[in-house]
C-alpha cells in the first residue's frame, strides 16, 4: 500500500468527480460520499436513494494486480439496490485498507463477511459515465462510459457476460474470488455530460 495521503483528494474535487458519474438528473439528488484517512464519510445528502462516490482500486478484485494503485479513481453512482447490497462491502473494504490491513487480511474479512451474511448477494448496478475517472494504468483514463451491473460470480452465464460475441463484457472475472461481487460491463453511448462515447 502507498501512503494514505496518495489515495485522498480535495473534498470539493471529489464531490464534483463523484457526481460526474451520472447525469445531473440523477446525481444532483444523490447522496455523495468522500474518502477520508479512515474511510468514506457523507459529504452531501440526497433524496433519490442513489449514492455517488469515487472508488479506489480496493473495490477491484482481491487478486487484481492494481489493487494498491493510488492513482485509481472510478467515479460511480450506485442505484438503490446496489446501495443496499454492494455499498456496505465497498465501505468496509476501504476502512480495512486504510487501517493498514494486508490484502490477505482483507480477503479473510471479506470472505467471513459474506459467510455470516454481513454482506448480501449483489444486486443493482452503478453508472460510470465520468470522463474524469482513471480506472487503471492499462487504460490510463476513464476507458468508455459504461453501466456496471453487480452479480454473483455463479450468475454470469445468466447474463451472457463474457460470451463470444456478447455485448455484455466481464473483463474482471478472472480476478474476482467466488464470494466477491462481480461487475459486468455494458458500454453506454454517452458520457454523463451528454457527449458521445468514443469509437472502439
Amino acid at each position: 500500500m502507498a501512503p494514505v495521503s496518495l489515495y485522498l483528494m480535495p473534498r470539493t474535487a471529489e464531490i464534483e468527480m463523484a457526481r460526474s458519474a451520472a447525469p445531473a438528473s440523477i446525481s444532483a439528488n444523490a447522496d455523495v460520499l468522500v474518502m477520508t484517512k479512515t474511510g468514506y464519510v457523507s459529504a452531501a445528502r440526497g433524496n433519490n436513494g442513489w449514492v455517488c462516490l469515487v472508488g479506489r482500486m480496493w473495490s477491484a478484485g482481491l487478486d487484481d494486480p492494481e489493487f494498491w494503485n493510488p492513482k485509481g479513481r472510478g467515479a460511480a453512482c450506485l442505484n438503490p439496490a446496489a446501495v443496499q447490497s454492494v455499498l456496505p462491502f465497498y465501505l468496509a473494504r476501504a476502512q480495512w485498507a486504510l487501517a493498514g490491513d494486508t490484502r490477505d487480511e482483507i480477503a479473510k474479512k471479506s470472505q467471513a463477511g459474506y459467510a455470516d451474511h454481513q454482506f448480501t448477494e449483489p444486486r443493482g448496478f452503478a453508472l460510470m459515465l465520468s470522463k474524469e475517472s482513471y480506472l487503471n494504468d492499462g487504460v490510463k483514463g476513464p476507458w468508455r462510459p459504461h453501466i456496471m451491473p453487480f452479480v454473483a460470480k455463479d450468475k454470469l452465464a445468466a447474463w451472457g457476460a463474457g460470451f463470444e460475441g456478447s455485448p455484455i463484457l466481464s473483463p474482471a472475472t478472472a480476478t474476482f474470488r467466488s464470494y466477491e461481487p462481480v461487475t459486468i460491463v455494458i458500454v453506454a453511448p454517452y458520457w454523463s455530460d451528454g457527449s458521445p462515447a468514443p469509437e472502439r
